[in-house]
């Protein structure tokens, strides 16, 4: 969050948060890069682990998470987890180093239905002072919106109550704008497909001015010609422009060289990099012969380095850092006394 959004919301003079800023730094590279493997899939994972999700076990599901997340932490700058299947047992295995980011899911499995639309459905037992006591350091909340649906108030009244539960809790809050389709709505046709993209980029700007402290976004468009690679970049463009947080591009399960023309096109209209999950690992939880997995976790690590240097040529680091006056002035003498 920066020191204007808080601003926007309170109507002291706003203190830099130091635990925020120190939780940004964390799930990015040195050099400001997010390159952020999701891993936070729970029935979908299952899915892919054997043809009939109930015959998959607890510790099968665990076994396999650690087993990706040693694989590719050494090129990851941080992972995002969710409670049940690998939090804890990252840490506690030691799969995942001391270095590399953790940031923890707090919605549950699904989403509830209300005549047709969908709500965010939190994790029961799971909160922002549990995410933050097990030392991760952002939380990242699944956010299903559409501003005409009668929902729609409930789900920003959502972030707005996590909002202030990260800030009391100094922990950076990443929201991830999901665009869905109404009861009767036709998803193949061009208005819905055209209304989709401005839906991205309006809810976007509707979490930044909220407080988010980062956004996780669908890709606004497409890459598959270039007249929809050339208006994607233009969405991507108007995007970036309506905020000042840090955005990265989420995967949506694509095909991985799709996903690395959309990281591209996104970072080179201001993104920060890309917090992606199926399209980079799926092959090496849904091959069954343990050698062929072992290759697929290697290529999984080899696809984020090679999206990592996507980023790095074309994207904007996110690092600020005050310095002298405006260091002073932003944290002057006593500056702990009325800081939360």
């Amino acid at each position: 969050m920066t020191a204007a959004t808080a601003s926007a919301r309170d109507p002291k003079p706003a203190i830099p948060d130091p635990g925020k800023i120190r939780g940004l730094q964390r799930v990015t590279t040195a050099d400001g890069y997010f390159a952020i493997l999701a891993l936070d899939h729970l029935l979908s994972f299952k899915d892919l682990l054997a043809d009939d999700r109930s015959k998959v076990s607890y510790q099968q599901a665990v076994d396999a998470k650690l087993e990706l997340v040693q694989a590719v932490a050494p090129v990851a700058s941080a992972f995002l987890l969710e409670a049940q299947f690998s939090l804890a047992q990252v840490i506690a295995s030691r799969a995942l180093p001391g270095a590399t980011g953790l940031i923890s899911s707090i919605e549950g499995e699904g989403f509830d239905v209300v005549d047709g639309e969908r709500r965010t459905r939190m994790r029961p037992g799971w909160d922002v002072r549990k995410i933050r006591m097990l030392g991760a350091d952002m939380v990242k909340l699944l956010w299903f919106y559409r501003p005409e649906a009668k929902t729609a108030e409930l789900q920003r009244q959502v972030v707005r109550d996590l909002v202030v539960e990260c800030d009391a809790q100094s922990i950076p809050l990443v929201v991830e704008p999901i665009w869905f389709a109404l009861p009767g709505e036709d998803q193949k046709s061009t208005a819905w497909l055209e209304r989709r993209v401005e839906g991205i980029i309006e809810s976007a700007h509707i979490s930044a001015e909220f407080g988010a402290d980062m956004l996780k976004v669908e890709f606004p468009g497409d890459v598959s010609t270039p007249e929809g690679r050339k208006a994607a970049a233009k969405a991507c463009q108007r995007l970036n422009d309506g905020m000042k947080q840090p955005w990265v591009i989420l995967s949506a399960g694509v095909g991985y060289e799709e996903f690395r023309d959309q990281v591209e096109v996104a970072c080179s209209a201001g993104a920060s990099g890309f917090l992606g999950g199926r399209s980079i690992w799926q092959d090496a939880v849904a091959t069954r012969d343990p050698a062929a997995r072992a290759v697929a976790a290697t290529q999984a690590a080899d696809r984020l380095s090679e999206l990592t240097a996507v980023a790095r040529k074309h994207g904007r680091p996110y690092a600020p850092a005050l310095t002298g006056e405006a260091l002073a002035a932003a944290f002057p003498d006593g500056w702990y006394r009325d800081w939360q």
